[in-house]
């Protein structure tokens, strides 16, 4: 467990029954919630055999989602790249990816036009996503580039470490309303500081989040 995802699950267990992000219908999950969801997830990564050194994409639509899959991936040694949903049905990603997260409408699309010998769809039930469900790559290879970055933001063409967000976070300001989580300085930061100093927030969808759309 990393300095980052290590304050944050120790800020989750303090507010174990306490509000710690609400989305914007107005449902509130405690730190309880988050971390039911963040060891879920890691489970099922950990049981499809996703482990350090692979890469996983998150685009998904259910921004509220975001923070469990962000603690998960790390806590797991993965390469995140989050990336806004697109409002077109994505082409499965590369095989450097072992594992996908899409919007359930785009995922159920996708389910229809892949290869069950090389690509698997799981279904999760999360406190913050009843219908989650995640694409994951059997045959994917492990990043052989020289830096691991664990967190690649494509959109700003941005990279980073846990112990870079960790200090940018602590440093960081709160922020009741996060807008935009694929967006370094509005969202995802005000996020981590939010989360590492026990702040709750409400997750804003931007126009890029298109539920009538993508799910």
């Amino acid at each position: 467990m990393s300095q980052l995802t290590k304050a944050i699950t120790r800020q989750l267990q303090r507010q174990y029954a306490e509000p710690v992000l609400k989305d914007l219908n107005g449902n509130w999950y405690t730190g309880a919630d988050v971390l039911e969801d963040l060891a879920l997830c890691e489970t099922s990564l950990q049981q499809q055999n996703v482990h350090a050194g692979q890469a996983i994409l998150l685009s998904p639509a259910q921004v509220v989602t975001i923070p469990g899959l962000l603690l998960a991936s790390w806590q797991l040694g993965l390469t995140v790249t989050l990336t806004p949903p697109s409002r077109q049905l994505p082409e499965l990603a590369p095989q450097i990816y072992a594992a996908m997260v899409y919007s359930p409408s785009q995922t159920n699309q996708l389910a229809t036009k892949l290869d069950p010998h090389e690509i698997s769809v799981l279904t999760l039930i999360l406190n913050t996503a009843p219908n989650f469900a995640y694409l994951v790559h059997d045959h994917a290879q492990p990043l052989t580039r020289r830096s691991q970055p664990d967190l690649i933001l494509p959109a700003s063409q941005l990279q980073f470490t846990q112990p870079q967000l960790l200090k940018m976070a602590e440093h960081g300001q709160t922020s009741a309303h996060v807008h935009d989580l694929y967006n370094l300085e509005t969202g995802l930061l005000p996020c981590l500081t939010d989360l590492i100093t026990a702040t709750p927030f409400t997750i804003i969808p931007t126009k890029q989040d298109w539920p009538s759309k993508v799910g």
